[in-house]
């Protein structure tokens, strides 16, 4: 797949971009769809994200036995029934299902429930959250295509852990929503964290299913027995948004964006500071709509700790940048679907400019002249890779392989991204 701004584009530079309508947070509808198989009763939700990683889990809800169904857009959850699974659950490579539905799984589950998914799936940290599930009682049987989960014969009647979240936060997510749905909660406690915003964000979902959870420094407080069936409009993802913001950032053209939420607590919100910071101009013009304009007047200067996943993004587009830039926080991107470090390392050089990677948590990059013809870049089958190289082809051209990755957050990523550039 070609990468590149088209010549013959029927938006001369510096003109405006086409409008982006922006597809549903994957952070959000996972937490919301297995808050809603927890929560008593039918919850419905307008606007869930409709790609590989959701639809993982709502086939995993589906073969659990929870009641799924959708209707004219509008997804109908029953819920509050005790998992039991009819057949293997498929997992894909999505992380959150993974990670969210195990400690459920492990303390709920009526029998044993097979998983399985793709290799790097399994290769990804899972130990700090299957301790704890083991200490419970939950067995853990890897094996080469995946895993036997058998669970705890006792469902406790509260949670009072402490837990290893050095490596994701997604273990503390997992333990908290199940912990939201035995009667006496639970609390959790740590002593370090990657991305506390998604702490915060799983907070403000529990809140909106009527759990009143309480988020303190070292400290999760999570009330049991409150879950609630909801009704719901599902926000616009960030994640989604980045690689659009970066194109407004490299062609110097304004750009609208919806339905993003200004007050949503997804961490990758960040981009705007980012990129204002760097000299881009973003305002509001209507409640969910945002209006960002490059071009980019300095390099940037970034602690990505609470918004990992905007790593690869503004690597490309500090290949790009008027002057040098500086990435840190980044000591997740190792352990993502694929090495995110080193594989945006060799995009900074893909595009022309020099990257220097600083022990596991910092990328310096330098940008560089047109790299001229070469290999088509490889994403690693990495969505967040794809998007990046997406942004670089915007000044340098080039070839993708495997462009098809996209689909495990954003399938139609490529048909909105030729229609922002009028093509």
């Amino acid at each position: 797949m070609l990468l590149s701004l088209p010549e013959d584009s029927s938006l001369p530079r510096g003109e405006a971009l086409h409008p982006v309508h922006v597809p549903g947070s994957k952070s959000v509808t996972n937490r919301a769809l297995l808050l809603a198989a927890l929560a008593p009763g039918t919850s419905r939700f307008r606007g869930g994200l409709e790609a590989e990683d959701t639809r993982w889990m709502r086939q995993a809800l589906t073969d659990l036995g929870l009641g799924f169904k959708e209707q004219e857009g509008t997804w109908i959850i029953e819920g509050g029934r005790r998992p039991r699974a009819s057949a293997p659950l498929w997992l894909g490579a999505s992380g959150t299902t993974l990670r969210f539905l195990l400690p459920w799984l492990a303390l709920k589950a009526e029998g044993p429930v097979r998983l399985e998914g793709d290799p790097r799936l399994f290769e990804r940290p899972l130990g700090p959250l299957l301790a704890p599930l083991e200490a419970l009682g939950a067995a853990w049987e890897p094996n080469a295509q995946g895993a036997w989960l058998r669970p705890a014969t006792r469902t406790p009647e509260h949670l009072d852990l402490e837990v290893d979240a050095r490596l994701s936060s997604q273990f503390l997510t997992g333990l908290a929503l199940t912990a939201a749905a035995l009667p006496g909660g639970g609390t959790l406690r740590w002593t370090e964290v990657a991305s506390p915003s998604y702490l915060t964000l799983t907070t403000q979902w529990l809140q909106r299913f009527g759990c009143e959870a309480r988020l303190e420094p070292g400290q999760w407080i999570i009330p049991g027995g409150a879950l609630a069936p909801r009704d719901l409009d599902l926000p616009g993802d960030w994640s989604g948004a980045a690689a659009f913001l970066a194109a407004a950032a490299v062609t110097g053209r304004t750009l609208r964006l919806a339905p993003l939420d200004p007050a949503d607590a997804q961490g990758d919100r960040a981009m705007v500071t980012i990129l204002e910071a760097a000299g881009c101009r973003a305002h509001w013009t209507a409640p969910q709509t945002l209006e960002l304009g490059g071009p980019l007047q300095r390099g940037l200067n970034a602690d990505l700790t609470d918004c990992p996943d905007l790593g690869p993004v503004l690597a490309a587009l500090a290949a790009l940048a008027p002057g040098p830039s500086e990435l840190r926080g980044l000591h997740t991107l190792p352990l993502k679907e694929c090495d995110r470090l080193d594989a945006s390392a060799e995009l900074v050089g893909w595009l022309g400019g020099q990257a220097e990677v600083i022990g596991d948590h910092t990328l310096r990059v330098a940008p560089g002249p047109h790299p001229g013809p070469r290999s088509p870049f490889d994403p690693r089958n990495d969505h967040r890779m794809a998007f990046a190289a997406a942004v670089g082809g915007l000044r340098c051209g080039g070839a993708l392989r495997d462009p098809h990755c996209v689909a495990k957050t954003f399938p139609d990523f490529w048909a909105v991204w030729r229609g922002m550039l009028g093509c």
